[in-house]
């Protein structure tokens, strides 16, 4: 009996062994498939990762290059208005004056020069007016108004440049924060207003350009109100 019972327990000890011994094994199996898929995971999300990567710089490579092209085209543009020794420049009042104002930061559509006046009222900025970020420089006798609002400007080289340059600025090279903080609702005509400009210097012949005498007509009229 005692024998009988001796061997029962021994039986169940080798029982429980048997069970725990297969329990560990199943509980290793599951530990190991549960590294390797996350291993497998993290192999994927690495490669993911990096590929992810990839098209990113592919697609900044891309940018980049595309900005280089559009603004090398750009700069042709700013070297060929460069040599223009001046144009006469005929425009409505408005445009004239959402133009200087890009170009110069201050402009009133009454003035006919940007020589400072020693009193308002005739035709030119007082000196509180006159914080110009570049100075134009149009003497008396260079813009000349007619009686519809249009007006002719005798635009030098090197004021064609800063307002190409500006419109140019605001159409396409702005940054986010700028365009925000800009709050001229005429600021979408920068676009055209520079494609117009770009397209005149295009057609000039070569061998006119520093010539004297070439004219241009912009017919956009824009709603800006003094400042």
């Amino acid at each position: 009996m005692f024998k009988a019972l001796a061997a029962q327990w021994q039986a169940n000890q080798e029982q429980k062994r048997a069970i725990a011994a297969e329990k560990w094994e199943q509980e290793k199996r599951w530990r190991e498939e549960d590294r390797e898929e996350q291993r497998q995971k993290r192999l994927a999300e690495a490669k993911q990762q990096e590929e992810q990567e990839r098209e990113r710089a592919a697609e900044e490579a891309r940018r980049a290059e595309t900005t280089q092209v559009i603004y090398g085209a750009h700069l042709d543009v700013l070297d060929k208005a460069a040599t223009v020794s001046y144009v006469s420049l005929t425009c409505h009042e408005d445009t004239w004056t959402f133009i200087a104002r890009r170009a110069f930061g201050v402009w009133s559509p009454e003035w006919l020069t940007s020589a400072v006046q020693d009193s308002p009222g005739k035709a030119g900025p007082v000196a509180k007016q006159a914080t110009f970020k570049k100075n134009p420089n149009l003497s008396p006798g260079r813009i000349t108004k007619q009686d519809n609002g249009m007006q002719t400007i005798e635009v030098s080289g090197d004021n064609l440049v800063t307002l190409i340059e500006e419109l140019w600025n605001t159409a396409f090279d702005r940054t986010g924060y700028l365009a925000i903080m800009d709050t001229d609702p005429n600021k979408g005509a920068c676009g055209p207003l520079y494609r117009r400009f770009r397209t005149w210097l295009e057609d000039l012949e070569p061998g006119t350009v520093s010539e004297p005498g070439h004219t241009l007509v912009l017919d956009e009229r824009l709603d800006t109100q003094p400042a």
